[in-house]
């Protein structure tokens, strides 16, 4: 993650913080619940912290979800 993507964070509330590990969660929290619109806030995420479907697919997400997301991927 950048500089200035972890001084915004650190500015932030501190109940709003958010490192990798819980972006993935809530990534994997999102996609499970799936069939609801916040596929574009776990895009958001996917983008934000440069997750790789290699992470997501160890956290548990699966295969078919992960290709739902096409080119989000680095």
């Amino acid at each position: 993650m950048g500089k200035a993507k972890k001084r915004i964070l650190h500015k932030s509330n501190s109940n709003l913080f958010m490192t990798r590990e819980s972006a993935v969660s809530k990534v994997f929290s999102i996609l499970n619940n799936s069939r609801n619109n916040n596929r574009v806030e776990a895009d958001n995420l996917i983008t934000l912290f440069g997750l790789t479907a290699e992470e997501l697919s160890e956290a548990g997400v699966s295969y078919e979800d992960l290709l739902s997301f096409g080119e989000s991927f680095a």
